[in-house]
């Protein structure tokens, strides 16, 4: 190849790199700068991460410009058959295990990614067990869940955020022990619940009415970006 064209090959490669946009730190390794592992509500439209969750995304995104904010989905069958006893258990012992795997995997990658963890009604049930010290109750969830996260890898977890959490009343109805963000994640913890939410509310297992679904247009998300950038520096 003669040289005035190897010249100009290197001149454009040059300023093609330059061109290109600058990355965070944590994106020079592959890894996002800051990444969302949402769980969806129940049977809630929206692909993977549902409605909420992907207000959530750009919410964080729109929150930090100029960083790379990822969202994954936590697996699990978001499934409305609330009463099917240990097969319901084993659904959500799934997303737990999703949630905490992702978490780990994330936290041993990229050691400069803050997590955020968030979960919509249902969704909000497993984020809340992820981040949980310790699980009470019957033997058979016990056997089901994983143990809470190692400190290590709580340390990389900037904040645990719910929309329309059920309240304690349903986890009793459903036969699940209620649960509290450990204490590692407890000050990163924020709980939305619109007012007249019946799932958030106090109220009976029920099918969930107009407000409950509001969350993905009604400024919580905003808020809730706002609450975690103090934990992303």
């Amino acid at each position: 190849m003669p040289k005035r064209l190897l010249l100009v090959l290197s001149a454009l490669l040059l300023m093609a790199g330059l061109a290109a946009p600058v990355a965070g730190r944590a994106n020079a390794s592959g890894c996002a700068d800051v990444h969302l592992l949402f769980a969806r509500g129940t049977q809630e439209a929206g692909g993977a991460v549902g409605n909420t969750g992907q207000a959530m995304y750009q919410s964080l995104a729109a929150r930090f410009p100029g960083k790379d904010v990822r969202v994954s989905p936590i697996h699990y069958q978001a499934s409305d058959d609330f009463q099917k006893g240990t097969g319901f258990l084993k659904t959500v012992s799934a997303g737990v295990r999703s949630a905490q795997s992702q978490v780990q995997n994330i936290a041993g990658k990229c050691r400069q990614t803050k997590i955020v963890l968030g979960g919509f009604s249902q969704g909000g049930v497993i984020v809340t067990y992820a981040a949980s010290d310790d699980v009470l109750g019957p033997g058979l969830v016990v056997g089901e869940l994983p143990t809470s996260l190692r400190p290590d890898v709580a340390r990389k977890v900037a904040g645990v955020i719910t929309f329309g959490a059920p309240a304690d009343r349903w986890f009793r109805d459903v036969g699940l022990p209620p649960m509290r963000t450990g204490s590692a994640y407890r000050h990163k913890t924020r709980e939305y619940c619109i007012r007249g939410d019946n799932i958030c509310d106090g109220g009976p297992i029920n099918r969930p009415n107009t407000v409950h679904g509001n969350y993905a247009h009604n400024g919580m998300t905003g808020a809730a970006a706002n609450f975690v950038a103090r934990y992303i520096r």
